[in-house]
C-alpha cells in the first residue's frame, strides 16, 4: 500500500495506475465479449477505457515541453551512441506528446482537426521513441555484459572458465531496471505498431501487452539508478 500511495503521489504515478486500469479493462471487455456477456456491461468497460484514455491525456499535458527540454541536457553525454540515441529518443517522445495534446484538445472540441491523420502521426512518434529505447537498451545490455565479463575474468579463479551463462545471469542480477525498462519497451513496442497496420492483433492482447508494460513501468518507477545511462 506504500508503494502504491507513494506512485500515486506523482502525476506520472497516476499516468501510471490509470494506464494499468485502462488496458485492463481493454483486456477484459474483449475476454467478456468472447464469452457472450452482457452487450451493457461490455459497453460500460470500453466507455470505461475511453474515459481513462482521455483522462490520461490531461494528466500529460505539459509533458512534452519537458521531454524536448530534456533533449538538450542529453546531447552532453560522454557516450555517443547514448547522446544519439537518448536525445532523438526524448525528441520524438516530446513530438509524440505534443500531438497527443492536440488530440486532447479536439476530443474537448477546442479545435477541429483530422483526428485520423494526428493521430497515425502521433502513433509514428511514439514507436520511433519505442524503438530508440530498445537500441539504448540494447547497447546497454552490451556495455554491462563487458563489464560482467571483465569483472568475472578479473576476480574469478583460474581453474573455473567464465561462461555465456555466468554472465548473462550476473547481468540480470545487477541491473534489474535494465531488465524491466526492456521488458516494457518490447511490450509497447506492438501497440503503436498495430495503431499504424504494421502488425494485426485482436483488442484483447493489444490490452494484454499494455497490462505487462504498466505493470513494468510501475516496477520500473522504484528503481531509477541507471549505471550505464548517462555513463
Amino acid at each position: 500500500m506504500d508503494a502504491v500511495l507513494r506512485i500515486a503521489e506523482k502525476t506520472s504515478g497516476r499516468d501510471k495506475l490509470c494506464r494499468l486500469v485502462q488496458y485492463g479493462s481493454k483486456t477484459l471487455s474483449w475476454c467478456l465479449e468472447l464469452e457472450g456477456a452482457s452487450a451493457e456491461l461490455v459497453s460500460k468497460l470500453k466507455a470505461l477505457e475511453v474515459s481513462i484514455s482521455t483522462a490520461r491525456k490531461l494528466f500529460r499535458l505539459g509533458m512534452s515541453i519537458d521531454s524536448l527540454r530534456s533533449a538538450l541536457q542529453t546531447i552532453h553525454l560522454a557516450s555517443p551512441v547514448l547522446r544519439v540515441l537518448v536525445t532523438l529518443m526524448r525528441v520524438c517522445r516530446g513530438l509524440y506528446l505534443l500531438i497527443d495534446h492536440l488530440l486532447w484538445a479536439s476530443r474537448m472540441r477546442l479545435v477541429s482537426i483530422d483526428e485520423r491523420f494526428w493521430s497515425r502521426l502521433s502513433n509514428r512518434f511514439w514507436l520511433a521513441a519505442i524503438f530508440l529505447s530498445l537500441m539504448r537498451d540494447l547497447y546497454e545490455f552490451l556495455v554491462a555484459l563487458r563489464h560482467q565479463r571483465n569483472r568475472l575474468n578479473q576476480y574469478g579463479s583460474s581453474s573455473t572458465p567464465v561462461t555465456p551463462r555466468a554472465v548473462v545471469g550476473g547481468v540480470l542480477q545487477t541491473h534489474p531496471a535494465l531488465v524491466v525498462d526492456t521488458v516494457k519497451n518490447m511490450t509497447d513496442f506492438w501497440i503503436p505498431a498495430s495503431r499504424l497496420d504494421l502488425v494485426y492483433l485482436p483488442s484483447g492482447i493489444v490490452g494484454l501487452v499494455g497490462v505487462v508494460s504498466s505493470l513494468a513501468g510501475l516496477l520500473g518507477s522504484h528503481d531509477q539508478k541507471w549505471r550505464l545511462r548517462f555513463s
